[in-house]
């Protein structure tokens, strides 16, 4: 290693990016699986994926009423403190919104297997709701994070969260 090379540690996002990446590659996974161990012939009966869209309107639902719930910091606590709670709290909440919204996947690789016929495209429909609750409410992007930051900051804390896990503590601005 030469001697102006630094070993950076990367922004928290980017970890809560990969974090993020590898649960979601497991949805992705699951349908591999199933593709090769139940194959793509046959259909669904109609009532298996309107159940899945139903069940994905309800995790939906769950994960905006729960999934970004977090204790609110207090404006007297120190801003390092405060750094360290808000980041913890975004990552917690993330695992929840990741838990719920996997549950569909879940759900539908079971009825793959259990429903007649047994076929991929059960699991099909439901992984695709589910990559697409998880892009929305788990994949760290400016919107969740500033969700987050209003649920920490709402009695008057100052979590910083913006700043935090894009790696610059000193700044404030959510841009």
């Amino acid at each position: 290693m030469g001697a102006n090379a630094t070993s950076a540690t990367p922004a928290p996002i980017a970890q809560l990016r990969t974090l993020a990446g590898a649960l979601i590659s497991a949805v992705v996974m699951f349908g591999v699986v199933a593709f090769f161990t139940l194959g793509s012939r046959g259909y669904p009966p109609v009532w298996v994926p309107a159940g899945l869209g139903a069940l994905a309107l309800l995790v939906h639902a769950a994960a905006e009423t729960v999934g970004y719930r977090t204790p609110a910091l207090s404006p007297t606590d120190e801003p390092e403190a405060a750094r360290a709670a808000g980041r913890a709290a975004y990552q917690s909440a993330m695992l929840v919104r990741f838990a719920l919204c996997e549950s569909v996947a879940l759900i539908a690789l079971v009825a793959a297997f259990a429903v007649e016929p047994m076929t991929a495209k059960t699991y099909l429909v439901g992984g695709t709701l589910s990559l697409l609750l998880l892009a929305w409410h788990v994949w760290p992007s400016e919107r969740t994070i500033r969700r987050v930051q209003a649920q920490l900051d709402r009695a008057g804390g100052h979590s910083d969260l913006h700043a935090t896990l894009h790696g610059n503590p000193a700044g404030s601005a959510l841009l």
